[in-house]
């Protein structure tokens, strides 16, 4: 039918069930203009018509004649009003949203009563019994942002499906109704969480609504009685290893996939490189080897929902696997290109810090320089059309960052161009925090740019803000880490020893600073602690070598 951005939403959970029916399904699709949504939606009825015998109804939906005849009578008007004609009037051709109803599968056609689990009358009316409810909205894409229906649906199954306290009045008394019992986690989440092997299935559901063969217990259809209280007895989920059970429970209870992708996503953050690259390295990438057990979770869980609702886990994995220096298909730009489009398309509502990631993402990938810029670009629209500040230190640190990483030409060109904003002593943004700073500094060495790891080392002193010992310890780690390691330590000491003893309050007492200082000396003089317990009476050459720049140093440190 050529329609675009199709989504579907399982409503089976709503209780009381909705006027459109129980077991409802509802796929919404946009279509490209009023005349393509009036000829799918015509295909569409006259296809189930022909080929599925099933007899749907499409609101809003014109007929080729009826059309006709509206079309005539509205030129025959303008032609009598001349010029005073408008097209701002509803004249019930433009409609821009059509429903089609394909009704409950299976359903009887006869009326009668509906008589609850307890023998009580609780409704009439046509049997709704079948198997599902189909409903189709289909619409122009300024009417389907307008109605805003997915998320009016949306939100009425979450605010379903969270638990909730209700009490009612017998009386005199008050009775409070107990809240449904819920596991504190789901089982999936405990196997996962105790060791990453790969669960064999799903039980009970959410409140006990799911058996074994992942039937749903729906609720009674009109239905105005309280609930039943649920079985307290669990099918143990791990008994058996079928993958094929966990996936088929896990589509029944969207609900329970949410909350096993933050699982995942949190579990994810936790991650160092190793066990990220561990846990990505294969499966996930659209490789044809072997999935690991993370990855087969994570295809578990985001299977049939819809992009909004995985956009976050999805820009985590591809964070993670970004700065854990994973290759292959997992950090091409072609995925980090797909999350800024959806970021776009469906409005999500991204906080900075992704924002921030998404940024590290794009000039990470490995890709064209004008590609890159380009995406770079559109992610800083979005957020300075969503008020976002883009003129911001933490902006230009993430884009140094993710450049720092990537191709080493391309790095220097931008953080030249970078430096420029950064380091303007009259910048509103120059205030960057010791974390900021860190991470700047970092990209620096990356590069093998110490001209610029000094330039972000000058910062909190122009800002007359005392450094911790953290980042004296920062930058004697990235010293040790250097290429040129002799050189960049003899630097570093030089430099930072005597701003460390002259800091208020001194830092040079911190015992992690002392240690990774004296590990810089070692490798810039690896005799200084035997030339720094010469005695203090030696003559001649030993009072030379005792009286040595890193021997001084040593003892410096050693002994404060």
């Amino acid at each position: 039918m050529g329609l675009d951005a199709l989504s579907l939403l399982d409503l089976r959970k709503l209780d009381p069930s909705p006027a459109l029916g129980p077991n409802l399904f509802m796929l919404f699709g946009t279509a490209r203009s009023e005349r393509h949504l009036n000829v799918s939606a015509g295909r569409l009825v006259r296809w189930l018509r022909a080929k599925h015998r099933v007899h749907a109804d499409a609101d809003g939906l014109l007929g080729p004649n009826e059309r006709k005849t509206k079309l005539r009578r509205k030129a025959r008007r303008a032609k009598l009003l001349g010029t005073m004609g408008t097209d701002d009037a509803d004249d019930g051709i433009r409609t821009g949203w059509i429903c089609v109803n394909l009704g409950t599968i299976d359903r009887s056609g006869t009326e009668s009563t509906v008589i609850g689990d307890d023998g009580r009358v609780s409704g009439f009316g046509v049997s709704h019994a079948g198997l599902r409810t189909i409903i189709f909205q289909i619409m122009t894409e300024g009417r389907r942002a307008e109605m805003g229906l997915e998320t009016l649906w949306t939100q009425a199954l979450d605010r379903c499906l969270s638990p909730s306290t209700s009490g009612s009045i017998n009386g005199d008394k008050t009775v409070q109704a107990r809240v449904k019992p819920e596991r504190e986690l789901h089982p999936v989440e405990k196997a996962m969480l105790g060791n990453i092997h790969r669960p064999s299935g799903l039980s009970g559901g959410r409140n006990g609504q799911y058996s074994r063969g992942g039937q749903p217990n729906q609720a009674r259809f009109y239905s105005t009685q309280q609930p039943l209280e649920p079985s307290t007895t669990e099918v143990d989920l791990l008994s058996t290893s079928s993958p094929t059970e966990l996936a088929r429970m896990l589509t029944y209870d969207a609900h329970q996939k949410q909350r096993l992708l933050k699982l995942l996503q949190a579990q994810l953050e936790e991650m160092d490189s190793t066990a990220a690259q561990l846990a990505l390295s294969t499966g996930f990438d659209g490789s044809t080897g072997i999935k690991t057990p993370f990855t087969e979770l994570l295809h578990l869980a985001m299977e049939t929902l819809p992009p909004t609702r995985t956009w976050e886990c999805r820009l985590s994995i591809q964070y993670k696997a970004t700065t854990s220096g994973l290759q292959g298909p997992i950090v091409w730009l072609d995925r980090v290109a797909l999350l800024v489009g959806e970021l776009r398309m469906y409005a999500i509502k991204a906080t900075r810090h992704q924002y921030l990631q998404l940024l590290t993402c794009i000039f990470r990938s490995s890709g064209d320089e004008a590609t890159v810029v380009n995406m770079g670009l559109d992610v800083i629209n979005t957020m300075h059309q969503r008020n976002e500040s883009i003129l911001a230190s933490d902006i230009i640190v993430s884009i140094i960052e993710g450049a720092a990483m990537g191709d080493k030409t391309r790095a220097r060109d931008i953080t030249a161009r970078l430096e420029k904003l950064l380091f303007r002593a009259d910048a509103p943004y120059m205030n960057m925090d010791e974390q900021l700073l860190k991470r700047l500094m970092t990209a620096y060495a990356r590069q093998g740019n110490w001209d610029g790891v000094w330039n972000a080392w000058g910062v909190p002193a122009r800002n007359l803000r005392p450094r911790s010992a953290d980042l004296y310890v920062h930058i004697f780690q990235l010293a040790c880490a250097s290429e040129s390691r002799r050189g960049r330590c003899a630097q570093v000491l030089r430099r930072c020893i005597p701003e460390a003893n002259s800091e208020d309050p001194p830092v040079l007492a911190n015992i992690t600073l002392r240690q990774t200082a004296l590990q810089c000396i070692e490798i810039t003089e690896p005799r200084a602690r035997e030339f720094a317990e010469l005695p203090e009476d030696a003559q001649g050459q030993l009072a030379r070598l005792r009286q040595r720049e890193f021997a001084k140093l040593f003892r410096l440190i050693n002994l404060d």
